[in-house]
């Protein structure tokens, strides 16, 4: 067991292969690890000739961006904890993003600090001055407000029993000395919120509202886990991170539906902070994609096509020249036909076509639901030329990319499938019918001919040699 978990911690070479051994594909189903180094998460990635995200991954990894998604506005971030410094990068980025800022716990007090506001030196974290200041700046430059609690509950610590409210200014120039220890925002300060969060449309909260970790004395998240449960009726979007925010509405299963909640705050900080997650760079090709569009196309308000397994290129490249109203995304596993494709697109100075190199079936997604426009057409071309071959097999439609697709394509959107074996054909279409949730029918089907008189260059090859494609148009509903 103890040389096990060395090898696990360690993300050892030789343990990783053992873990890999007699397995093709490996899928990633525990998210909660993913902002860690280990061998069964990481390392077994390299003996694995696919890498997938699972269901549970997937669902979480939606979940997280849903913080960065500022289509929602007003947005306000109520934030608590500790450790200003470490988690300056991730504060400066909400900053940059919400329309306000709420700071409770002992990061409220560096604020104060940095505002001009007398604290105890006790209190303040000076080795992170800079970085407040930073903040204030960037919250200065956008006009947004920084609040922070006006009463908080204390602790005698000459009595361990003795509870009392003070007002925090009162509190933090004098009163500490005389033995008060700030342990959680008091009522004051929780009013305060509730009137704040009635002009929100969206609300993150991440991190304790105590100031202490001792439970008992934390009566603050309790309070605002009902002011958010309020806010979650009048249609208002809400973010709860880490076990405090969690737990304070866990009773509440009226509204469960109405949250978005992730307990494991250590993993939203590093994605906050910009870091890349190990657990989600292993995968084929990391993601979550933060996709430049207005870089990548001159319009992203045109539908949007997209080549699942674009090969060279030539078919989007045709398709791109004979529809400039369109935007053309080409998904290809392999990178060197992509470097190849962007250094041609590049040359032409085509603006409404990229390719990007990805295993579509774990990225799709995460890549298009960013776009702003409407998704209007999936193309799935003679998927492995070479399918008998025993490692490629596994390359066929899967659930995940189904859903996704199902899920993103505008109604009346189509999707395109074709092959030169009927078989192959025969299994997408099945799929694309059973896991498409009711939305997916057939459009046109059987002998059906090529509909954009385009052709791409394995079915070129195939008409050459005088052999069938066989086709199938489905449509969204």
């Amino acid at each position: 067991m103890e040389r096990w978990s060395w090898g696990e911690n360690a993300n050892c070479n030789d343990f990783s292969q053992k873990l890999a051994s007699g397995a093709a594909i490996f899928v990633n189903d525990s998210f909660s690890l993913s902002h860690k180094i280990r061998a069964s998460t990481v390392g077994i990635t390299r003996f694995c000739y696919a890498s997938l995200a699972g269901f549970h991954f997937e669902e979480e990894l939606m979940q997280l961006l849903k913080i960065n998604d500022t289509t929602r506005r007003p947005y306000i971030a109520i934030i608590g904890g500790s450790n200003f410094l470490r988690k300056a990068p991730a504060l400066h980025l909400l900053a940059s993003q919400c329309d306000g800022l709420f700071l409770v716990g002992k990061l409220s007090f560096q604020i104060m600090n940095g505002l001009g506001i007398p604290v105890s030196s006790c209190l303040i974290e000076k080795n992170a001055t800079k970085e407040v200041l930073q903040l204030i700046e960037i919250a200065h430059n956008r006009n947004i407000p920084i609040y922070y609690p006006t009463d908080l509950w204390c602790l005698n610590s000459n009595n361990n029993e003795q509870l009392e409210i003070f007002d925090s200014a009162e509190l933090l120039s004098g009163l500490i000395s005389l033995g008060w220890t700030p342990v959680d925002i008091g009522p004051s300060t929780l009013e305060r919120i509730s009137s704040l969060l009635s002009s929100y449309k969206k609300i993150l909260w991440i991190g304790p509202t105590s100031f202490d970790l001792t439970e008992e004395f934390s009566v603050g998240a309790t309070q605002l886990g009902q002011i958010l449960n309020k806010a979650s009726h009048n249609s208002c979007d809400i973010i709860l991170v880490g076990g405090a925010a969690c737990k304070a509405v866990k009773g509440m299963s009226d509204s469960s539906s109405q949250y978005t909640a992730s307990e494991n705050e250590s993993i939203v900080w590093e994605f906050l902070k910009g870091r890349i997650l190990p657990g989600i760079a292993a995968l084929d090709k990391s993601y979550p994609y933060q996709i430049p569009w207005d870089d990548v196309f001159s319009d992203t308000t045109q539908p949007l096509f997209v080549d699942i397994g674009s090969g060279n290129g030539l078919f989007l490249f045709q398709m791109a020249r004979n529809w400039e109203g369109l935007n053309f995304l080409g998904l290809e596993m392999n990178e060197k036909l992509v470097v190849r494709c962007l250094q041609d697109v590049a040359s032409a100075g085509k603006r409404n076509l990229y390719f990007l190199s990805t295993n579509a079936t774990s990225t799709f997604r995460s890549i298009v639901s960013s776009y702003p426009g409407q998704l209007t057409l999936v193309s799935i071309q003679c998927p492995n030329p070479d399918f008998n071959k025993e490692q490629n097999r596994w390359r066929m439609v899967r659930r995940m990319l189904v859903e996704a697709v199902a899920d993103l394509l505008q109604v009346n959107g189509k999707i395109y499938l074709q092959s030169d074996v009927e078989s192959v054909l025969l299994g997408m279409k099945e799929q694309f019918i059973s896991h498409g949730k009711g939305q997916l029918v057939v459009d046109s089907d059987g002998r059906m001919e090529n509909p954009f008189g385009v052709v791409s260059d394995w079915e070129r090859h195939v008409l050459a040699r005088g052999a069938p494609m066989y086709r199938t148009m489905l449509r969204k509903v």
